[in-house]
């Protein structure tokens, strides 16, 4: 049953096989329905935040009633810190590329900060310290 009480009909709601959503479990008006997959989901954590945060999450969305034709297709949802914005495959295709060339520009600076602290030697506090009581007090 999809509606309301005073406005309740049955209909088929045929589901792509990507939908997680249980469209039944809340009623709800027809013209409400979004299929949905499941979010995937990145988040990024530092050494002062090791709990991180979610990042970015996106999710596979066909929303069958909408009134702009793109939103009627397949589509991707993507969200980073507010609502999604919507992309079409070959959007999101040029999105996963940069984000490639993003991720590979991330391992060149680990690299050269790798490179860096190694050259310099130990800077860490903890280290210093280990350091200075190998050493006898010596530092």
């Amino acid at each position: 049953m999809i509606g309301t009480r005073r406005a309740a009909r049955v209909v088929p709601v045929e589901c792509p096989s990507w939908c997680v959503e249980d469209h039944l479990a809340d009623p709800t008006m027809f013209e409400d329905i979004t299929h949905t997959s499941k979010s995937e989901d990145v988040g990024i954590s530092s050494f002062l935040k090791p709990n991180g945060d979610l990042l970015m999450y996106a999710m596979l969305q066909v929303d069958p009633a909408a009134t702009d034709p793109r939103l009627r297709r397949a589509h991707i949802g993507i969200e980073t810190g507010g609502l999604p914005d919507y992309h079409t495959p070959e959007m999101t295709e040029r999105f996963a590329d940069d984000l490639i060339r993003f991720a590979l520009q991330l391992r060149g600076l680990a690299a050269t900060a790798r490179a860096h602290n190694e050259a310099a030697g130990d800077s860490d506090p903890d280290m210093d310290e280990a350091l200075r009581r190998a050493r006898g007090g010596a530092a």
